[in-house]
């Protein structure tokens, strides 16, 4: 017989039951639990339910379950999910790793251990699980989509490629796959490989967005001729793609006459892209003043005591400003780690509200400094890039007062030109489709930072980009020296593991050139639009 009576939770857990269990069936399955005859399956029916209103009382519950039913593996899986909604972490990771252990093909299982995991931001741990998963896994095209989809979500690109070829192998046909072979490939700087997945995606499935963007981004082109090209001119011209499809190969096609210095067929196409995409997907000029009106009235917050040894580092700016250039020159020392753009800083502004205390910034902190340093290793300095945290640097002043903030600047015609030129997709960027909303976030952005500048405790560096395209080794000493580190220029023996997954993917990997400095210039003659941006 199971006592409840010396166990309140153990007592409440079975009342709980009681009323969801329908009233046909609830005496004789509560009964035969409380009793001791109950089957594996009438804890597992029962655990399955409580999980979905109360997952404490269906931890309580299946804890005593799994002591009856050692070898159940779906005891084990629902007690791990139990106990992981109920922030007992230590005991779901016991009992998913015990679901795994009993059937390492569970994939249910596999998954919510990968996802207990990236919430400690065991982001090493995760990929393990989840290459084992795969290894014991039926061979299936839903498998394979799935755990490769989990891995790029979670930005383990490295260990995501060391299975794309047995996929492709398995299905050499199948779009989805090529299509995140092109992106892997790229993201990790094998470029020509990344246009090869790209085109054989395409010839499978045309209408893939992502694809044509991906394809013109993957290298820079010199020939007319050149078979991308072709492919992005051709499909350009026709009738029956829907508008995202042809938003997206217009930004392509815009891309690649950029680069053939054909300026005003340039013009003629990202313009069409731009407002077919803007007119379905317009930003709010007064909720952005708003915002920098909220975020420059309001005192910075009382600052937390959490630090450590690894010091955040946060390169912010207008994006398309060489954040992910500064980044990918900072990380060739081995002191210092890249994360790339982490969305946790506008989460966590979003989750803790205007006037957070003292222990919810410590909390939010810690969390914080989990994501970022993760398990793989424990460099002195880790960069976010996210250049959008420049709306957020006094949270980030009060959460880890230990930060280094680097803010990135460039000829803000440049920096239109270039944001206008880009199909981000995204609605924290929804103002990028529009030069009078560019120039509107653009003087939010500026005020704010005048803000921060005169507010922040901390030191804010401030990074030209033209400086940098002019003196890399100069720009990049000084920026060492702020950090704390051997004033010294990069090293040349850069990461090759390095993974880059903005717009930037190419450009970055490329030696630091002088191409895009006043860029604009090309573009003053059919954009009047842009001559409204102030140069400076």
């Amino acid at each position: 017989m199971i006592e409840t009576t010396e166990n309140s939770t153990i007592r409440l857990a079975f009342e709980r039951l009681r009323g969801l269990v329908p009233a046909s069936d609830e005496p004789a399955l509560v009964d035969r639990m409380q009793a001791g005859s109950a089957s594996a399956a009438d804890w597992e029916a029962a655990g399955e339910l409580l999980l979905r209103s109360d997952p404490p009382a269906a931890a309580a519950l299946l804890e005593i379950a799994c002591r009856q039913w050692p070898e159940s593996v779906v005891l084990h899986y629902l007690f791990g999910n139990a106990s992981r909604m109920s922030a007992r972490s230590s005991e779901a990771e016991v009992a998913l790793r015990k679901a795994i252990s009993l059937d390492p093909a569970h994939a249910n299982a596999s998954i919510s251990l990968a996802h207990l995991l990236r919430e400690q931001g065991r982001m090493k741990a995760l990929a393990e699980v989840m290459l084992a998963s795969w290894h014991h896994l039926p061979r299936s095209l839903e498998n394979d989509r799935r755990v490769l989809s989990f891995l790029c979500e979670c930005d383990r690109y490295v260990e995501a490629d060391s299975l794309v070829a047995a996929m492709l192998i398995a299905h050499p046909r199948d779009a989805f796959l090529l299509r995140r072979a092109g992106k892997i490939a790229m993201i990790l700087g094998r470029f020509d490989e990344a246009r090869q997945h790209l085109r054989a995606s395409l010839e499978v499935d045309a209408g893939q967005a992502g694809a044509w963007l991906r394809l013109a981004l993957a290298h820079r082109f010199t020939d007319a001729d050149d078979t991308d090209f072709q492919l992005l001119d051709a499909a350009s011209k026709k009738p029956d793609l829907d508008n995202e499809v042809a938003t997206a190969i217009g930004f392509g096609l815009g891309k690649a006459l950029d680069d053939l210095g054909r300026f005003e067929e340039a013009a003629t196409v990202l313009t069409r892209a731009n407002a077919e995409w803007r007119r379905s997907h317009l930003w709010d000029a007064g909720a952005w003043q708003q915002f920098v009106n909220a975020q420059a009235s309001k005192p910075i917050p009382e600052h937390t005591a959490v630090a450590g040894e690894t010091i955040p580092v946060f390169i912010v700016g207008l994006p398309r400003s060489g954040t992910t250039l500064v980044e990918s020159l900072l990380t060739r020392d081995r002191e210092v780690r890249g994360r790339g753009e982490l969305n946790w800083i506008a989460a966590l502004a979003r989750q803790l509200g205007p006037n957070p205390s003292v222990s919810m910034l410590a909390s939010a902190a810690e969390f914080f400094l989990s994501q970022l340093c993760q398990d793989d290793e424990s460099p002195r300095f880790i960069i976010d890039k996210n250049p959008l945290n420049f709306r957020h640097l006094g949270l980030i002043s009060a959460m880890l007062p230990n930060a280094k903030i680097i803010h990135c600047r460039r000829h803000r015609r440049d920096v239109a030109l270039s944001l206008w030129s880009q199909h981000f997709a995204h609605e924290d960027l929804a103002w990028t489709y529009d030069f009078s909303d560019i120039g509107n976030y653009m003087r939010g952005h500026d005020a704010l930072m005048a803000h921060w500048q005169r507010t922040l405790p901390q030191p804010v560096f401030q990074l030209d980009y033209e400086a940098l395209v002019e003196d890399a080794d100069g720009t990049i000493v000084d920026a060492r020296s702020f950090l704390g580190l051997e004033a010294k220029p990069a090293q040349s023996d850069s990461r090759q593991t390095l993974s880059i997954a903005t717009a930037s993917v190419w450009q970055a990997r490329q030696k630091v050139h002088s191409r895009s400095v006043a860029r604009w210039r090309g573009y003053q003659a059919w954009l009047a639009e842009l001559l409204d941006i102030p140069e400076h």
